[in-house]
């Protein structure tokens, strides 16, 4: 089962044929204006139908929305047009084949730093999407995709109290955005693989730039540059660990990072130079003449800037840059449930997923180590060090039940930091109690003692 069609780049694809393609004629599709006849964002979509576009006026829309399947939910640009969340959970919730463009995104909740209850600016979530040239800042995390391979393109995202972009579980194409001042990661992916990530410019942010965890991403003719407290990219796996989650490289520029690769090669056609940025201490990413990014990106005529020329590396090159082809994610039409598909890299880890010890190495070794002490190649970037499992002292006074709580719901739920996030939508109870036998039976080597 596919999740959704991805156009390839440097296809134009008019209005028309989109509305076609879902099965709406031009004839049918409406504009719905607000606040011209419906007071709120929220009355608009409450009525559209898919094909319709929902019109908003430059403005402050103080409300949370729910997107509709096949609704094009516009504003009148991201300057000038503003939903805000209030501090409470989600400002947006996606929808199956949407599109938002033309808004800033800002007022999400503060809960959660990862897993997928923590709060967002807009959340794609088991759906395919377009998120195009909006700004997002100001929320707990920018954007999460969830199992969604949605497309992120033309945005600005930027100040926001943890992840820009968090990808989990998802093949998302993330293109021509400008992904900076994030105190996290601009980009954290996870389990994710056939990530692309095409034509972004990084700035500084909190963590790493680019960051990923038992994932298999392309990077391509992106600007990851002015990092200089962090890292430009990095690699959770070690270097020899890294077959089936190697990342893909190719025309990059790194520049100006406190390390530009970490646990990372470079790829084919990278560069390090400086990118000649115009001003980008007022946020102004657009490159001067002369800059080594120009010119320098994938030579293939398909990744070709809008006047033919070959790639600019950056956001505002490649053929979707502004002036360039249309972008747009539509997911395929069908009855069936979305499948939730392995992006685990079982091969790498365990030949048997189903066991306690095959879902241990895919879901817990990446922070409590593959022998359980607490010391994986993620434990270094967390806020809070991960349980020594192997400490018989320790967990012997834990109950099963306990331990069940603490994997299903995530630290939070029995008082213990975020960073354990709660696996109960990722493995059944089976599976999880599977993981507790793992952790008795081979690495603390103990059972719980009755009092």
């Amino acid at each position: 089962m596919m999740f959704g069609r991805r156009l390839r780049d440097g296809v134009v694809l008019c209005v028309t044929a989109i509305l076609a393609w879902g099965g709406v004629s031009l004839a049918d599709a409406a504009t719905l204006h607000v606040p011209g006849k419906y007071k709120t964002i929220r009355e608009a979509l409450a009525v559209a139908k898919p094909g319709d576009i929902v019109q908003a006026a430059p403005g402050l829309y103080k409300e949370r929305v729910k997107l509709k399947p096949g609704i094009h939910l516009k504003g009148g640009g991201a300057d000038k047009t503003v939903i805000t969340g209030g501090g409470k959970g989600n400002v947006v919730e996606g929808a199956d084949e949407a599109i938002i463009e033309g808004f800033t995104i800002r007022g999400s909740g503060k809960m959660g730093k990862a897993g997928v209850t923590a709060n967002v600016g807009i959340n794609a979530d088991h759906i395919t999407m377009t998120i195009r040239n909006n700004r997002i800042t100001g929320n707990n995390i920018g954007i999460r995709t969830y199992f969604s391979p949605s497309h992120i393109t033309g945005n600005t995202i930027d100040g926001n109290g943890w992840h820009g972009i968090y990808i989990l579980y998802s093949a998302p194409l993330v293109r021509n955005n400008i992904i900076h001042h994030n105190k996290g990661n601009g980009i954290y992916c996870s389990y994710s693989s056939g990530t692309e990530l095409a034509n972004n410019t990084l700035g500084p942010n909190g963590s790493a730039s680019i960051y990923s965890e038992v994932s298999r991403v392309i990077v391509r003719n992106n600007i990851v540059a002015l990092n200089k407290g962090g890292k430009g990219i990095m690699w959770a796996e070690f270097l020899e660990g890294q077959q089936g989650v190697e990342p893909i490289l190719s025309h990059n520029l790194f520049w100006g990072n406190g390390e530009d690769y970490f646990r990372v090669k470079p790829g084919m056609g990278d560069v390090t130079d400086d990118p000649l940025f115009v001003d980008a201490a007022a946020g102004n990413y657009r490159l001067k003449a002369g800059s080594p990014a120009i010119n320098a990106g994938s030579p293939a005529e398909i990744f070709n800037d809008p006047d033919g020329s070959r790639n600019d590396m950056g956001a505002f090159g490649g053929p979707v840059a502004p002036g360039g082809a249309v972008d747009m994610a539509i997911a395929e039409k069908s009855e069936k449930k979305i499948a939730e598909a392995d992006y685990t890299g079982k091969d790498t880890w365990a030949d048997d997923k189903e066991s306690g010890m095959g879902n241990f190495m895919q879901f817990c070794a990446q922070c409590h180590g593959k022998e359980g002490r607490g010391d994986g190649p993620v434990a270094q970037g967390l806020d809070t060090q991960p349980r020594n499992l192997t400490d018989g002292n320790y967990l012997k006074n834990r109950t099963d039940e306990e331990l069940f709580k603490t994997i299903k719901e995530g630290g939070a739920a029995s008082g213990f930091s975020e960073s354990m996030m709660p696996f109960g939508s990722l493995l059944s109870d089976s599976a999880v109690r599977k993981v507790i036998a793992f952790i008795r039976q081979d690495l603390c080597k103990c059972t719980h003692t009755k009092e």
